[in-house]
C-alpha cells in the first residue's frame, strides 16, 4: 500500500510540474536556511565538548563592588592553588594562565604570538592528547614548550617536532631556545585554548618559565589570572563561597576582601554565555528566523496545494464512487506531500554544501562538512521532514478528501464559508512574517551602520596598529621611541604613536583619579601612551595640551591628561578650570599634575557606557605594545610597502603584522554583524516564497477561470479590470498585514534596541521606504503574472468544455 502510495505521488508530482516546481523552490528555499542554521547550532554547541570531565570544571572569575580592584574575567592568581590545597575534599584539580604576547621564532619563521604561561596540569585536567611525550611531565621544567599541531605546521611544517626548539623573546628582548615536549592533537574549539578573542594560543609555556617573563602567577596581590577549577565530584560552586572568601580575607587586604566575591563559570557552557549571553541570543534569533521563513514556505505549501488540487476533484469523486475510504485519500494525499517534502530535504543538502562558504562568512564561523555532522543530525532530518510534510499536508488532504461526491464530479468545492477565510488568514500571516523580517533587517542594518560608521570620538580611518617587540627597558622604551621617530620621517606617514593601549583594547588597567579640593573621586580607565595619541587618533582636546613630551620616570610632578567624563566626575566645570590642578592618582594617592582635557570618544565598542579615561606617559611604566600610525592619502599598496621595508630596516628581528583600526573596531560587533548578514538572507528568502505563492495563486486561479477571463475579454474588459479582480484581495490582505505588523515590529525592535545604550531612533521614513518598496514590488508582480497570464485567445477559452 505504502509502496504505491508513493509511486502514485511521484507521478502526480511529475504530471503537474509547474506547481510542483514552485513549491519545491519554496521548500528548498527554507529547508536550506534551516539546515545551514542547524548546522551552525550545531557546531557551536560543540565548543568545550571534548574537555575532559567538563561537567565540574569552572571558569574562576570575580565581581568587584567597586571599579578598580580587578577585572570580571581573572582571578586572584594564587587563589586556585591555594583551594587545592586546603580544600582537597572540594577541589579536584586547576589550571592558571598568563597571557603574553612574544615573538617566536624558528629559523626564519618569526610571528609576533599569543603565547601563554600555565601550570603543568594543562593536558591531564583537560585530556588533551599528544602525539608523542608525557602529558604529566611535559610542562613541568623551565624553557619547555607544548604546541598544537597547528603550530608544529606552521613553523616545521611537519608534526613530528619533539625535542626541536622555538626561540622566544621576552620583554628584555632577551632570546631564549625553548624544548618542545609535546605536541597537542587537533581539537575542537575550546575555553581552555581561546578564552576570548584576546586571550588565544597555541604555544604553551610552563609556570617554571615565568621568572624569564617577569611574571608572577601565584601571588595574592595579582588578580589578573585567568584560572580553571575543577571540582570534586559530587560538589557544587556554592560549596566554595565561604573557602575562597576565607583564603581572601587571610591573605589580601581588608578592603580588597570587602569589594571581592567569585564567580564561578561552567566551563561547559562558558562559550554560549560569555559576553551577556550574546551567543544564546544569536541562536535563539536565528532559530526564530529559520522557523519564519519555513512557515512561509508551509503556507506557501498549503495554498497552492489546496488551489492546484481543484482539477483533481473529480479523480477524488470517482474514487469515492469506486468505494474509496476517506482515510485511504487522506493517506494517498499525505504521502505525496510528504514525498514533496523528502525531494526538497534530499535537494537542499547538496545546496548546502554549495551554500556553505557563502554563510562561513554570514556566521564568521566555519561550518560542519555533511561528513562531519552526526548520524543523529540526519535521522532529526528526516523526521523533521516527515513531521513538517505531515503538518503541511494534513489541512489539504482533509479538506479535499472531504469535499461532497457530486460536487468533487462536478469538480468544484462543496460551499463553504471557511473556504476563503483559512485561505486569507494563511495569506495574511505569510504577509505579516515577510513585512516582520524585512523591518527588523533594517532596523538591525541602522544599528550596526550606527556602530561601524557613527561618531566615536576619533577617526578611525587610515589608522593602522602594529604590534612591536616588547623590551621593557629604559633601554628598550628609548630605542623604540627613536624607532617611532624614524617611522615619522616616512613621507606616506601623518602621524604615529607609540602606546601600552589602543581603541578597542582599552579597560584592562583601571586606577582612581582623586579631586582633595572637592573630594571627588572617579574609577578611570587608564591609557599609558606618548604624546602624539590624540593627534594620531584625532581626538578633540578641549584645553592644554596632551602629555609632556620630555617626561621621565624621575618626573616629580607627572602630567596627566584626562577626558571630558573624568573632567566632570571630579567636580571641575570647565575644561579650563581643569589645567595646571593637582590631583591624586592610584591606591598610592600619587599626586599628578592635568595638562589636557580631551572630548569624550568611545574607548572599545558602542555597547558600553561613557566612562573616565585618563592617560599618562608611557615614560612612567616603560610598557608599550602598540604603534599607531596615521596614513596620509595616497596609495595604499605603496604606502605599506614603504612601511614594510622600512620595518625590516629598523626591526630585522620582528614580523611587521598590523591591523587596520576600523577592522578591529568592526569586529567587536561580529555577534550584531552575524544577525544583520543573517537577516538579510532571510529577507531575500522570505521574499523569494511570497513571490513563489502570488505567482502560483495567481496563475491557478487564471487557469480555473478560464473561461470567465474568455468571456470578460470579450464582452470588452480590458488589462486594468483584469488585474484589479485578481488581485484586490491580494492588496487588501497586504494592507491589513501592514496595519496589524507596523505598530507590532515597532514594539519588537525598540525592545531589542534597549540592550544598546548607543542606539537608533526609529521614525517614520525607516518604515516608509522599505514598505513602499514592497507595494510597488509586490504590484510590479502581480501586473506582470496577470498579463502574461490573461495574453490569450479568447475565442479558444470559450471553444473549449
Amino acid at each position: 500500500m505504502l509502496k504505491n502510495n508513493i509511486k502514485i505521488a511521484w507521478r502526480n508530482i511529475i504530471k503537474r510540474k509547474y506547481e510542483s516546481l514552485i513549491n519545491l523552490l519554496g521548500l528548498i528555499c527554507s529547508i536550506t536556511f534551516v539546515i545551514l542554521v542547524g548546522a551552525y547550532v550545531w557546531e557551536v554547541h560543540q565548543v568545550n565538548s571534548e574537555l575532559r570531565n567538563k561537567e565540574q570544571q569552572y571558569i574562576l572569575q570575580s565581581n568587584y563592588k567597586k571599579e578598580g580592584f580587578g577585572i570580571p574575567l581573572t582571578s586572584i592568581g594564587a587563589l586556585p592553588k591555594a583551594l587545592k590545597e586546603e580544600y582537597p575534599q572540594l577541589v579536584a584539580n586547576y589550571y592558571r594562565i598568563d597571557g603574553l604576547t612574544c615573538i617566536v621564532s624558528h629559523g626564519e619563521q618569526i610571528f609576533e604570538e599569543g603565547t601563554v604561561l600555565g601550570d603543568p596540569t594543562l593536558l591531564d585536567m583537560f585530556g588533551f592528547e599528544i602525539f608523542a611525550g608525557n602529558s604529566t611531565t611535559a610542562l613541568t621544567k623551565p624553557f619547555t614548550v607544548v604546541i598544537t599541531e597547528k603550530a608544529a605546521q606552521k613553523y616545521f611544517g611537519k608534526i613530528d617536532v619533539l625535542g626541536q626548539t622555538l626561540e622566544i623573546k621576552n620583554f628584555k628582548g632577551d632570546k631564549q631556545p625553548f624544548t618542545i615536549t609535546g605536541v597537542i592533537k587537533e581539537n575542537t574549539q575550546n575555553s581552555v585554548m581561546q578564552l576570548n578573542d584576546a586571550m588565544k594560543s597555541d604555544i604553551f609555556l610552563p609556570i617554571a618559565s615565568e621568572s624569564y617573563f617577569g611574571r608572577s602567577i601565584d601571588n595574592w596581590q595579582n588578580p589578573y589570572i585567568a584560572s580553571f577549577i575543577e571540582l570534586q565530584k559530587g560538589v557544587t560552586p556554592e560549596q566554595l563561597a565561604i573557602p575562597i572568601q576565607d583564603l581572601v580575607k587571610r591573605n589580601t587586604d581588608g578592603e580588597f576582601s570587602t569589594n571581592y566575591t567569585p564567580d564561578l563559570k561552567p566551563l561547559k557552557s562558558y562559550f554560549l554565555d560569555d559576553n551577556k549571553g550574546a551567543v544564546r541570543k544569536m541562536i535563539a534569533t536565528l532559530l526564530w528566523i529559520a522557523g519564519f521563513v519555513l512557515l512561509m514556505a508551509i503556507i506557501n505549501f498549503i495554498n497552492i496545494t489546496i488551489s492546484q488540487n481543484i482539477t483533481r476533484l473529480k479523480e477524488i469523486g470517482i474514487r469515492k464512487m469506486m468505494g474509496s475510504s476517506r482515510s485511504q485519500i487522506i493517506s494517498q494525499l499525505i504521502a505525496e506531500y510528504m514525498t514533496t517534502m523528502l525531494i526538497a530535504v534530499t535537494i537542499s543538502l547538496p545546496i548546502y554544501v554549495l551554500l556553505s562558504p557563502i554563510f562561513e562568512e554570514i556566521f564568521m564561523r566555519k561550518l560542519p562538512s555533511l561528513t562531519a555532522l552526526p548520524f543523529s543530525f540526519y535521522i532529526l532530518l528526516f523526521l523533521f521532514a516527515c513531521i513538517v510534510g505531515l503538518l503541511a499536508g494534513i489541512y489539504p488532504a482533509i479538506k479535499l478528501s472531504g469535499n461532497d461526491i457530486l460536487q468533487s464530479v462536478k469538480n468544484k468545492f462543496t460551499q463553504g464559508n471557511g473556504k476563503q477565510a483559512v485561505r486569507r488568514v494563511l495569506i495574511f500571516t505569510q504577509f505579516a512574517v515577510a513585512v516582520i523580517i524585512l523591518m527588523a533587517t533594517i532596523i538591525i542594518s541602522k544599528q550596526i551602520n550606527l556602530f561601524i560608521n557613527g561618531e566615536l570620538g576619533y577617526n578611525k580611518e587610515s589608522v593602522l596598529n602594529v604590534q612591536v617587540p616588547r623590551d621593557w627597558t629604559e633601554q628598550g622604551l628609548k630605542k623604540m621611541e627613536t624607532t617611532r621617530d624614524e617611522f615619522q620621517r616616512l613621507p606616506q606617514i601623518e602621524s604615529i604613536s607609540l602606546s601600552y593601549e589602543i581603541p578597542g583594547f582599552i579597560g584592562g588597567n583601571n586606577q582612581t583619579l582623586f579631586n582633595t579640593r572637592s573630594e571627588k573621586t572617579v574609577h578611570s580607565k587608564i591609557i599609558m601612551s606618548d604624546s602624539y595619541f590624540a593627534k594620531t587618533y584625532q581626538i578633540p582636546l578641549l584645553a592644554g595640551h596632551f602629555l609632556n613630551p620630555n617626561s621621565s620616570q624621575n618626573d616629580q610632578n607627572p602630567d596627566v591628561v584626562i577626558n571630558k567624563e573624568a573632567l566632570l566626575a571630579l567636580g571641575f566645570t570647565k575644561a579650563e578650570e581643569a589645567i595646571g590642578r593637582t590631583i591624586g592618582f592610584g591606591e598610592a594617592n600619587v599626586p599628578v599634575m592635568i595638562s589636557g582635557v580631551t572630548a569624550d570618544f568611545v574607548p572599545n565598542s558602542m555597547n558600553d557606557e561613557a566612562t573616565a579615561i585618563a592617560w599618562i606617559n608611557i615614560s612612567r611604566s616603560a610598557q608599550f605594545r602598540f604603534l599607531s600610525i596615521r596614513l596620509k592619502d595616497g596609495s595604499l599598496s605603496s604606502s605599506m610597502e614603504a612601511l614594510e621595508k622600512k620595518w625590516k630596516e629598523l626591526l630585522p628581528d620582528a614580523p611587521f603584522e598590523y591591523q587596520f583600526t576600523d577592522d578591529r573596531i568592526q569586529k567587536l560587533y561580529e555577534t550584531e554583524l552575524q544577525l544583520q548578514r543573517a537577516s538579510q538572507i532571510a529577507t531575500i528568502a522570505s521574499l523569494l516564497i511570497v513571490a513563489l505563492g502570488i505567482i502560483g495563486l495567481i496563475t491557478l486561479s487564471i487557469n480555473l477561470r478560464n473561461k470567465e477571463v474568455g468571456v470578460r475579454k470579450v464582452l470588452g474588459a480590458s488589462l486594468m479590470h483584469l488585474i484589479l479582480l485578481f488581485s484586490k484581495e491580494f492588496y487588501l490582505i497586504f494592507i491589513l498585514a501592514l496595519l496589524v505588523t507596523i505598530p507590532a515590529s515597532y514594539v519588537m525592535m525598540n525592545v531589542w534596541l534597549q540592550n544598546y545604550n548607543n542606539r537608533i531612533v526609529i521614525d517614520v521614513v525607516t518604515y516608509l521606504l522599505p514598505l513602499g518598496f514592497l507595494a510597488l514590488l509586490l504590484g510590479t508582480l502581480i501586473v506582470g503574472i496577470i498579463y502574461r497570464a490573461t495574453k490569450f485567445n479568447p475565442i479558444e477559452k470559450l471553444r473549449d468544455e
